[in-house]
């Protein structure tokens, strides 16, 4: 789920999300890395404990707490779900999808020193992490003044860096689809708008990472990313778009799978905020993306379920869709038609 941006105060997000599945446990993260994306959306880094994700790691513990007992399971998250952010100082948790990948939350193998590779007495010694890098978390927050935890975590850099919070995993907005077979499936439509980027960026991003479920049931995946976005005011069209959540990340999964036979990946993007009128956009490069001056419309859709030269059919597609509550619902309509009424290929989860 991501952050609302009315005026008005919104309904919780733990109110909202009650009847969603969630796990049992809450793990405490650290914030480690904040990055602005633009002037109202900011990247979020959350460390995991190492010994949390791997309890054969020794304990680094500190003065009070109790060692690790290697009895409780480790963080796992299904691409597409979302935490419930636990603040001490807020009243209620914040909603926010994940953005990362299952693997960025795994510890990384210990880098060893090869026999080989041994340094000599001249050689500059240069110190490493025994673990690689802390395993992690990642969320995109939009400044929202109604939502006070959203506001928390767009405090100043220097005040919440190494804080600490508390998360609990949940959603069922997921992948691998719950009720359709992965063997049955050719071809992905993701159609996203605004924030709803957060959860197709770690359902993709994972998709591109070689995910083995992937790889063993489609020896050629089709996927079409429909993003619906304002244009950011920007010096030029291309510091904009860089200005688009996740937008420069989406261009480089496209543009390493132009050659691949396994993945194909085409992305269109949709500008809100101009017209016909506005001065021409140029697309920046035509292999790896196409840049539209309105809404997404039903021949999109259709392009998009059916593929360019309609070589899918109904059964052979899931569509993903997150965005804003009545472009959401327009477009599971849209889809559903298309789909001969096949909702239950139809996997959505509303920005509020």
């Amino acid at each position: 789920m991501s952050s609302p941006t009315a005026a008005k105060v919104s309904i919780p997000h733990t109110v909202r999300t009650a009847a969603e599945p969630r796990q049992n446990r809450l793990f405490t993260v650290r914030i480690s890395h904040i990055e602005e994306v633009n002037p109202t959306v900011r990247v979020l880094q959350l460390a995991i404990p190492s010994r949390v994700q791997d309890p054969g790691l020794p304990d680094e513990i500190g003065e009070g707490e109790e060692a690790n007992t290697g009895q409780l399971e480790p963080l796992t998250f299904f691409p597409g779900q979302w935490l419930d952010v636990h603040i001490t100082s807020v009243a209620n948790a914040g909603g926010f999808s994940i953005t990362s990948t299952p693997a960025d939350a795994q510890v990384l193998p210990s880098l060893e020193p090869s026999p080989e590779l041994a340094p000599t007495e001249e050689a500059e010694i240069i110190p490493m992490n025994p673990h690689g890098r802390e395993p992690y978390l990642e969320l995109a927050v939009q400044k929202a003044p109604s939502n006070p935890a959203s506001m928390w975590l767009w405090r100043p850099k220097e005040e919440i860096l190494g804080k600490e919070l508390s998360v609990r995993v949940g959603g069922s907005f997921v992948w691998p689809p719950s009720n359709v077979k992965l063997e049955d499936i050719r071809n992905v439509a993701f159609v996203t708008g605004g924030m709803g980027i957060n959860p197709i960026i770690s359902i993709l991003s994972h998709l591109n990472n070689n995910d083995e479920t992937t790889g063993v049931f489609h020896p050629s995946l089709n996927i079409h990313v429909l993003y619906s976005s304002k244009l950011p005011d920007a010096a030029t069209q291309e510091s904009a778009l860089n200005q688009i959540p996740f937008f420069p990340r989406l261009r480089e999964i496209v543009r390493s799978r132009l050659r691949s036979p396994r993945l194909h990946v085409t992305l269109e993007l949709f500008l809100t905020n101009i017209n016909n009128h506005s001065p021409s956009l140029s697309t920046p490069d035509p292999q790896d993306l196409t840049i539209h001056p309105r809404r997404i419309n039903q021949g999109d859709l259709r392009r998009a379920t059916y593929g360019p030269d309609s070589q899918f059919s109904p059964n052979e597609t899931v569509c993903y869709v997150c965005g804003p509550p009545r472009m959401t619902d327009e477009v599971v309509d849209s889809l559903s038609d298309l789909l001969n009424g096949e909702r239950d290929r139809i996997y959505f989860e509303k920005w509020w």
